[in-house]
């Protein structure tokens, strides 16, 4: 790490032991010495040509190391760490790197982003053994008979800030593909009387009924009377994989061959699909919006061979290719699809023809909707890279793009979770872009599954999802952290998270295995009495000082942490996880005055006081803005035990007639300042606007001349001494009918 290392003595309680230390705390420069510089390399794939190799000339790779976001698996993109010398095989999307070189600039980042069209689709990789060292795009076709360009371009920033340099080569790349001016929205809140089906607590029934156990008619009830016996205000409900009518054996021997055989539920389900959807409206009163799993290609093998769908759809088969994605050949296709022996003739899909494949999912949709279904998760999406040839590309992108205008017309605009779709167009092409939708963005399922058996699984799903953000949320995307349970496996840990992303928060319980205390500190009612969901609109995001920390490593050090800010507060929430020994010991951190220049960011005020609240600590903390912008002065020492985090919110001091007050937001949420949605000071108040229920947080210098009144009626108050200057005040907000006039709570809280 480049950078200005500091001594600094602490300690931390383990098992009750105090253990003193000498850490090392490593400042990275604000201000560079360097020039900021652009890079770029534009390559146009010749008439009659499908591929290309070439070799960016601007990346030394003897000159870089940092985190490079590859594809390891067919259907994930991952951040890994390394030097570019080093650089394997994998397919990456995008780099963000430091130098290895002395006489470059030590602030420096270096952000590489190899940029798709929708005529042609590159990532990057090392050389093969007949190819010189350096950095190689990798060139595809994907429509014929078209002028097919891509862009593989750079921004090297030396302001030490590594978002402007993430920033500066993701505006490059829009320059190229002149989308520069197209602004990203979020798809609509209502359409057709309901919901968006992602702004509700949701459930999902594959990790709660038992991954690759087929639901049926029997478990759905089980499952429904649990949650209506917990009192689980699920809105939104999805039947995962399972419930299709699929055979096996038509696409190839054994039954991991399964093609779709109709558009109904299979024989075992035991009641029809209206019914099914029935078993969880009537059951849930709560829920406003069913979806089902569906995947691209119709189910993992696609369609069956001898399906009745073949002749209706004149379905015609195409072949797989294993050198379409690089780097995972050697393991074969995904067990879950395929084969695992890598006879490539033994891979064949059946799929309609590009001119019918909106048809297909049009019909295939509205019979989902005829019985009751309003959403649907769409899987498997990037595996289509592996449909072989320029034909296969363009069937692949037929597919979604006839998916994804069928789903809106049928469904309402925007109410599909875009699955196992980490590939070319949604990282860095077209989808991600925002061409595809016109600026439109997509749910986007950001890692692979929360609780798979592999080692390191939880904090390596912080990890990666904090990480992806970083791509994803700049594009037209909304990152979904994936389901987690309430119950089992690390139930806060993963929780937190969910708080602090712009996606659907997806419960997966088993039946009788609800932990109510993780749930509700993640929704609330509003002033209509309906449960809502309390988190952030936008991904929290590592700290920028802190992006090259080796949070991941065994032994005493760092946790993993992220920020976000909320507008509304003026404030920010710091959320850190324990990830030591893959989390399984303590984590320690020295948080310092840089940490949280860094968490405000641009919208830190000079020469402010701030209050910096533990909420798991229950402890305070101030800092005072007042020693620069380059300063790293050590404000906190910090232990995380294994499977644990800590939030901290970082919240101005108001100056209210001659006393402070600091809003903390709803302390009973995990992301308690979304409850926010107005604040405004004057001399002799502060008043809020509180969009929730709940327990509603200040800190403030002097209690015994504080005032809180609540819509114009005096409101009492509790309070506990922090300190001898400082005292937590708590103000609990109920709904009650009186309310439902309004839309928010009106808190003001003023100084006799």
């Amino acid at each position: 790490m480049s950078g200005k290392p500091v001594t600094l003595k602490y300690s931390y309680l383990f098992n009750g032991e105090k253990i003193d230390l000498e850490g090392y705390a490593t400042i990275i420069p604000k201000a560079g010495h360097g020039t900021d510089e652009e890079f770029s390399t534009v390559v146009e794939l010749k008439e009659q040509q499908d591929s290309l190799s070439v070799k960016i000339p601007w990346l030394n790779v003897d000159d870089w190391q940092g985190w490079a976001w590859v594809r390891p698996r067919s259907t994930w993109i991952e951040p890994r760490w390394g030097s570019l010398r080093n650089f394997g095989r994998f397919g990456a999307h995008f780099l963000m790197l430091q130098p290895l070189n002395h006489s470059i600039d030590p602030a420096s980042t270096f952000s590489v982003f190899p940029c798709s069209s929708a005529e042609a689709t590159v990532h990057l990789t090392g050389p093969s053994d007949a190819e010189e060292p350096g950095i190689y795009a990798r060139v595809r076709r994907t429509k014929a008979d078209a002028v097919a360009k891509i862009y593989v371009v750079g921004k090297l920033s030396t302001s030490a800030d590594v978002f402007a340099s993430v920033n500066g080569a993701i505006n490059l790349a829009k320059k190229y593909l002149g989308t520069s001016d197209l602004a990203y929205y979020d798809p609509p809140a209502h359409d057709r009387s309901l919901i968006s089906p992602f702004n509700q607590l949701g459930f999902c029934t594959w990790s709660s009924i038992g991954e690759h156990i087929r639901p049926t008619g029997e478990k759905l009830r089980k499952l429904v009377k649990s949650l209506k016996s917990a009192e689980i205000p699920v809105g939104s409900f999805i039947i995962d994989d399972g419930w299709q009518d699929t055979r096996h054996g038509y696409n190839g021997p054994g039954e991991k061959m399964r093609g779709l055989w109709s558009f109904d539920v299979w024989d075992g389900m035991d009641v029809s699909f209206k019914e099914t959807v029935s078993i969880v409206k009537e059951g849930l009163d709560t829920v406003e919006n069913v979806g089902v799993w569906m995947a691209l290609h119709a189910y993992w093998n696609s369609i069956a061979s001898e399906s009745p769908l073949v002749a209706k759809y004149k379905m015609r088969p195409f072949k797989l290719g294993v050198d379409c994605v690089p780097g995972i050949k050697g393991d074969g296709f995904d067990d879950i699809q395929t084969l695992s022996e890598l006879d490539e003739n033994d891979h064949i899909w059946w799929l309609p023809p590009k001119e019918l494949a909106y048809q297909f999912w049009k019909d295939y949709f509205t019979f989902c909707a005829d019985a009751g279904i309003t959403f649907a998760k769409i899987d498997d999406q990037s595996f289509s890279s592996f449909l072989a040839g320029v034909d296969g590309a363009e069937e692949a992108f037929a597919l979604w793009n006839g998916m994804n205008k069928a789903a809106d017309e049928v469904f309402g605009v925007g109410r599909v979770i875009h699955c196992m779709a980490h590939y070319e167009r949604t990282f860095n092409g077209d989808i991600g872009m925002g061409l595809a939708t016109n600026g439109m963005r997509v749910v986007f399922r950001n890692t692979d599954d929360f609780g798979l058996p592999r080692p390191n699984v939880h904090r390596d799903h912080i990890h990666y999802n904090l990480m992806n953000g970083i791509i994803t949320s700049r594009m037209s995307l909304i990152p979904d952290a994936d389901m987690f349970m309430s119950g089992a496996q690390w139930p806060e840990y993963h929780a937190v998270l969910r708080a602090f992303f712009p996606g659907p928060v997806l419960l997966s319980d088993r039946a009788e295995e609800h932990d109510l205390k993780v749930i509700h500190k993640l929704i609330a009612k509003t002033t209509s009495g309906h449960y809502e969901l309390v988190k952030s609109h936008n991904p929290a995001e590592p700290l920028s000082s802190r992006i090259w920390e080796p949070s991941l490593d065994s032994g005493i050090g760092p946790s993993i942490k992220a920020g976000s800010y909320f507008s509304a507060a003026n404030s920010s929430s710091l959320v850190m996880w324990s990830s030591r020994d893959a989390a399984k010991s303590p984590s320690t951190d020295i948080l310092l005055s840089s940490d949280i220049v860094d968490l405000l960011g641009r919208h830190i005020v000079e020469g402010a006081k701030y209050a910096l609240w533990f909420s798991e600590m229950q402890k305070m903390v101030t800092f005072a803005n007042t020693s620069g912008l380059n300063a790293a002065i050590p404000l906190a020492e910090i232990t995380l035990q294994p499977e644990s985090h800590e939030i901290i919110t970082a919240a101005p001091f108001y100056k209210v007639g001659d006393i402070e007050i600091a809003s903390l937001g709803l302390l009973n949420k995990y992301a308690s300042l979304a409850a926010i949605a107005d604040t405004k000071v004057c001399d002799t108040a502060l008043d809020l606007s509180i969009l929730f229920e709940g327990e509603l947080g200040f800190i403030v210098t002097d209690s015994s001349r504080v005032q809180v009144s609540v819509n114009g009626e005096p409101a009492t108050f509790t309070s506990t001494d922090l300190s001898s200057s400082a005292t937590l005040l708590t103000v609990e907000l109920k709904f009650s009918d009186e309310i439902k006039s309004s839309d928010y709570w009106k808190v003001k809280v003023s100084c006799t």
